[in-house]
């Protein structure tokens, strides 16, 4: 009897799972097949889910010469990739100093980290504007409009997050091994580095992707922080509208083509990334 439950109970989870996956992918099934449409097909009716004059490829040509996307994928990688690295270079330092050491104000620290993540992130557009105005007026330091300024954006937004997902992977790591690197010689900087380090790559692979998509997918600050020259490829399709028309083919097309990245990253880093998310939340 308990094993006839366990069956039932199993297929309806397996349906419930198919149900779910075929909801997810239908709308991105016909994101796809849309690239392949004249762009009659796209802006008028009768509507088919598959190509009807023939399968196309100019739209994947098309969309490079109407506006320079070449030029906003190139801004949106750089400022991605960069925003990765400086993610994982502090919040690996940082959570290995949390998870380590004690020091004065160390819980009072960690909960006004953790309280970061509570306000919206469009709370801090306006004071972020101000404060690169402020500091150019002041410094003559120009970073409005520049690639370091939306690096040190989204770095400050991507921390927060990333410091506290390394701190319980650090925690998770016993102690024990450190010291007996350290009883064999090792400086403490030496034991992190060949005992600590090469035990954290899930992690670090998970605070890296992190950190790239935040940097990828913002459009809110990259559309005031940016100019025609730093432009990010998030705010760039948007030069596909004009005023009385939007070439919904070119869009659709374009958003297919910004999306290899982060599939192709998920793709490589998909078990390190379960890993990091899980492992650091059983201590031991």
């Amino acid at each position: 009897m308990a094993l006839h439950h366990s069956r039932k109970l199993k297929a309806v989870m397996g349906l419930c799972i198919a149900g779910y996956v075929l909801w997810v992918l239908i709308p991105a099934g016909n994101l796809v097949l849309t690239t392949f449409k004249l762009p009659r097909e796209v802006m008028t009716g009768p509507y088919s889910y598959f190509p009807q004059s023939g399968w196309i490829m100019k739209n994947y040509s098309d969309i490079w010469n109407v506006i320079p996307l070449g030029k906003y994928l190139f801004n949106s990688l750089f400022i991605s990739s960069a925003t990765m690295f400086f993610s994982v270079i502090l919040s690996v330092l940082a959570g290995y100093g949390i998870s380590r050491f004690t020091f004065r104000g160390r819980k009072g620290f960690i909960g006004f980290v953790l309280l970061t993540q509570s306000f919206p992130g469009i709370l801090f557009l306006m004071p972020y504007f101000l404060l690169y105005i402020q500091l150019e007026s002041l410094t003559g330091l120009h970073l409005r409009g520049t690639y370091a300024s939306l690096i040190i954006t989204y770095t400050t937004f991507a921390l927060p997050f990333c410091m506290m997902l390394m701190k319980s992977y650090f925690e998770s790591i016993p102690v024990d091994i450190e010291e007996a690197a350290m009883i064999d010689g090792c400086s403490q900087f030496g034991a992190f580095l060949r005992i600590v380090l090469p035990a954290i790559r899930p992690a670090i692979a998970t605070v890296g992707i992190l950190g790239f998509l935040q940097a990828w997918n913002d459009v809110l600050f990259a559309s005031v922080l940016t100019n025609e020259f730093t432009r990010t490829v998030a705010v760039g399709i948007t030069d596909y509208a004009s005023q009385f028309e939007v070439q919904w083919n070119y869009v659709l097309t374009a958003g297919v083509v910004i999306s290899l990245p982060v599939v192709i990253f998920f793709v490589f880093l998909q078990k390190h990334i379960i890993q990091g998310l899980t492992a650091g939340a059983v201590k031991g």
